[in-house]
Formats: C-alpha cells, sequence, structure tokens
C-alpha cells in the first residue's frame, strides 16, 4: 500500500514595508527591497496614474474641444446653406421637400462623424482631470465597461504604454496585499472564536449544574443561565451574520454603500440608484457628473477590486466545497516531487 501525503505550502505575500538595510548590502539589493514591497509598488502605482492622467488629457482634452468646435460650425453652416437654398426654391415644390431630406441627411453623416471624432455637446465636460482620472482607473482594474476611447494617436499610445505597467502591478499588488489581510482577519478571527470558546466553556463546566448549599444560591444558578442564554444568542448572531466567511455581507454591504453613496445622496430614482454603474459610462450621462463624484467613484471602483481580491483569497484557502469539487471531477493536477511528497510502503 502506498500513501502520498502532501505538505502543505505556506502562504506567502509581499512585505508592507521593505525589510531593515543589513550590513554590507548593495545599494541594488536595497532599491529593489524598497520598490518590490506592497508600499513600494503602491507609490509606484499612483505616481504612475498621475503620470498617465495628466498625459492623457493634455493629448484628448484639446482635441475634444476642437472637434466639438468645428462639429457646431458646421451645423450652423448647414442651417446657413439650408436657409439660403429654400429662399432660392418655391415653397412646397418637390425640390423644396429633396433640399430638406438632403440637408438632414447631411446632418446625420455629420453627427456620426463628429462623434466618431470625440465630439461633445459640452465640450471639456469628459476628458478633463476627473474624467480622465476615471477612464485611468478603468483602464488599471482591466474593467473596461463603459470606458472612453481616445481619439488621438498619442493620446491612445499614452494609453497602451500606462496599461502595460498599470496592469500587471495592480492584479500582483491585489494578490499579496489580500492574502495579507485574509490571513490577519483569520488570525483575529480565530483569536476572537477563542476567547468566546473559552467563557462559554466556563459557563458549561460541571459545577454549573451543582449545587454547592454553602457557596452559591438559586439567585445566582439563574443569572449564570441567563448569561450562558445571552451568550449563546451572541454566538449564534456572529454564526448568521459571518456565513460563507461574510462573503455575502461584505459583497452586499457594499454595494448597498455605493447604492447611498451615488444614488441616494445625488437625489436619484429608486431604479436609477439601485443602478447606479450604468450612470458612469459613456452612454449613461458620464459627462454630466460631476467631477469630485467622477473621483470618488474611481476611488469605490478601486475598492471593490480591492474587496473582490481579498473574496477570492478567501475561497481559495477556505473553500471546503471547492476543494471537493475539484478533487470529485479532478480539475487540478498536482505535481509530485521529491520534497513535497512522502511515501511510504506497508
Amino acid at each position: 500500500m502506498i500513501g502520498i501525503m502532501l505538505k502543505k505550502v505556506p502562504d506567502t505575500w509581499l512585505r508592507i514595508y521593505p525589510a531593515p538595510k543589513l550590513s554590507g548590502e548593495s545599494l541594488y539589493s536595497v532599491i529593489l527591497r524598497c520598490v518590490l514591497c506592497q508600499l513600494g509598488l503602491t507609490t509606484f502605482l499612483i505616481l504612475w496614474t498621475v503620470i498617465a492622467v495628466f498625459t492623457i488629457q493634455s493629448f484628448e482634452g484639446p482635441q475634444e474641444a476642437k472637434v466639438s468646435l468645428q462639429f457646431e460650425k458646421e451645423q450652423n453652416q448647414l442651417v446657413i446653406d439650408l436657409a439660403t437654398e429654400l429662399r432660392q426654391i418655391t415653397p412646397l415644390s418637390p425640390k423644396w421637400r429633396h433640399a430638406i431630406e438632403r440637408r438632414i441627411e447631411d446632418e446625420r453623416k455629420l453627427t456620426m462623424q463628429a462623434v466618431g471624432d470625440g465630439a461633445r455637446l459640452k465640450p471639456g465636460k469628459f476628458w478633463n482631470l476627473p474624467g480622465t482620472f476615471l477612464f485611468a482607473v478603468y483602464v488599471m482594474t482591466a474593467l473596461g465597461f463603459g470606458a472612453p476611447v481616445p481619439h488621438t494617436l498619442w493620446g491612445r499610445t499614452s494609453a497602451l504604454i500606462y496599461a502595460i505597467l498599470a496592469i500587471p502591478t495592480h492584479i500582483y499588488l491585489m494578490v499579496n496585499a489580500s492574502t495579507c489581510v485574509v490571513v490577519r482577519l483569520e488570525t483575529v478571527t480565530r483569536h476572537l472564536g477563542d476567547r468566546i470558546s473559552g467563557s462559554v466553556g466556563e459557563l458549561t463546566t460541571p459545577n454549573f449544574n451543582k449545587r454547592d448549599s454553602q457557596n452559591s444560591s438559586r439567585n445566582s444558578e439563574l443569572i449564570k443561565a441567563s448569561k450562558w442564554n445571552t451568550r449563546r444568542s451572541v454566538i449564534c448572531c456572529f454564526g448568521v451574520i459571518g456565513a460563507g466567511r461574510c462573503i455575502p455581507l461584505a459583497t452586499v454591504s457594499y454595494y448597498t454603500f455605493g447604492v447611498l453613496s451615488f444614488g441616494v445622496l445625488r437625489h436619484k430614482t429608486p431604479l436609477e440608484s439601485f443602478m447606479f454603474p450604468l450612470e458612469f459610462t459613456t452612454t449613461g450621462g458620464l459627462e454630466h457628473v460631476e467631477g469630485y463624484v467622477r473621483i470618488l467613484y474611481g476611488f469605490y471602483v478601486e475598492g471593490a477590486m480591492c474587496l473582490l481580491a481579498c473574496i477570492l483569497a478567501t475561497l481559495r484557502r477556505n473553500s471546503s466545497v471547492f476543494v471537493c469539487l475539484s478533487q470529485t471531477h479532478r480539475l487540478f493536477q498536482t505535481d509530485v516531487c521529491e520534497d513535497c511528497v512522502k511515501t511510504n510502503k506497508k
């Protein structure tokens, strides 16, 4: 009989801040350690995002204003040309209708061309600094839902260069930060559970049900029983609230926070409040959203990605259902090596 026992590989994550410098350590090692920590990657990501926001806005902002102004001039010229042509035609004649239909078609083509070039009814309301910041968040998180599209060559190039470094850095940072947070929370939860279990154990010792005529009375027993019932109710409540490792509670709470912040407090209708992410898209009226609201929503999206990373880390560490499912249906393949396997022959 051959038994295989796998070693559990402990979870590792980047340090939050760099380790102290050792004597005789090279400058390259110090710089590398300062950069490749959670604080260093966060600093790099913030600086890289700030540079990208100002760079992309410097290309897209003037282009948006230029195209919008040109679109407005061409619209006015179409109206003038139509009025001039209609004066030269007999009213209510077939040529009158033909001229109007032709100008309507010209207006349609002009509008489609202008929208494709990035024209807006109110230029400067979309590719300003808050709008560009939200675009950078969409790119960094690889969300892409309803994100705008740069129209200039240099704007697209800047966005591509930003994405090449920002997306993998953000993903790597989220993986390490979420693992660190989940492990710390599990440690705190375990200590809290041990304290509660210890308190319950003290109340459920054999001396709890024995009457000592010298040191206790019926009133003290009733008080102890009341405390036991109260603590048992508290434990049951925590069990219900913490069902599923608090994943459903955290998800619903965070979305409810978004509904209240970006819907109810902004006096939106109930349906608009519930579907508040749709407002922050190019077709949902993003250009009409205030600048500070766009910035706050960008941070909200980043918080949602952090929450998602923590949820995935929690599932990876504690989901027995997923482990059973993967073992039953053979979803994963394990690399068996001499360092991680002990073979016992009987």
